[in-house]
């Protein structure tokens, strides 16, 4: 990160993927997710956060919009509070952590946080520091930290690629960069950034478990 004219830059991390694998990878790793895990089949509630969530979207800064990235959400019908994101845009908020949500400015930030882990791209700049594998190899990887183990507990724990993969899991740095870009995000959209009990909890206990190497 680094400031100019007053304004702090945030640049992405080296990525020897191409936007176009984040989207491939993205697609397939949804389709299995959605196979496997507790989906909720509201429409009225799955609109609302669609909703939200593409305002965020609109408010991603144009140095980092992506126009290949196909932005989706859905809920997962489990009471933990958490969310979680996939390369190329597919985005999963747990229905507790919309039953937790005061307002839904409070909502809307950790949506912000996670699109901006997309944005960055951060899942696959993690998996070029840490792999030589392929994108079928890192499919398996990013399925397998989600999907493996009890549903409810697996996702509990997740975050963009679960956290059940070390080389997955997020560096300190790539936290405070999503929390700066969902903080710009969250302004432009016209929300309040004011943080809140439940985001604020989910943010300690990633950043406890962010990869210290960086």
């Amino acid at each position: 990160m680094s400031t100019v004219g007053g304004q702090t830059v945030i640049t992405p991390p080296q990525n020897k993927y191409t936007v176009a694998q984040d989207v491939e990878l993205g697609r397939q790793a949804a389709t299995q997710v959605e196979q496997q895990l507790p989906m909720l089949r509201d429409d009225e509630v799955t609109s609302y956060v669609a909703a939200i969530g593409h305002r965020l979207v609109e408010a991603i800064p144009l140095q980092l919009r992506h126009p290949e990235f196909r932005y989706a959400f859905q809920v997962v019908n489990v009471r933990e509070i958490n969310a979680f994101a996939l390369p190329g845009g597919p985005m999963y908020l747990n229905r507790g952590m919309i039953a937790a949500a005061h307002a839904e400015a409070e909502m809307a930030g950790v949506v912000a946080h996670e699109l901006s882990h997309v944005a960055l791209r951060h899942g696959t700049a993690r998996a070029t520091k840490a792999t030589k594998y392929e994108l079928g190899a890192l499919l398996g990887a990013v399925v397998g930290s989600i999907i493996g183990g009890p549903a409810g507990s697996v996702v509990s724990q997740g975050t963009q690629f679960g956290l059940g993969t070390a080389f997955l899991r997020f560096s300190r740095e790539d936290e405070k960069q999503a929390d700066l870009l969902g903080s710009h995000i969250m302004a432009a959209a016209g929300y309040d950034r004011a943080p809140w009990p439940a985001c604020s909890r989910q943010s300690r206990w990633k950043a406890a478990r962010a990869d210290p190497s960086g």
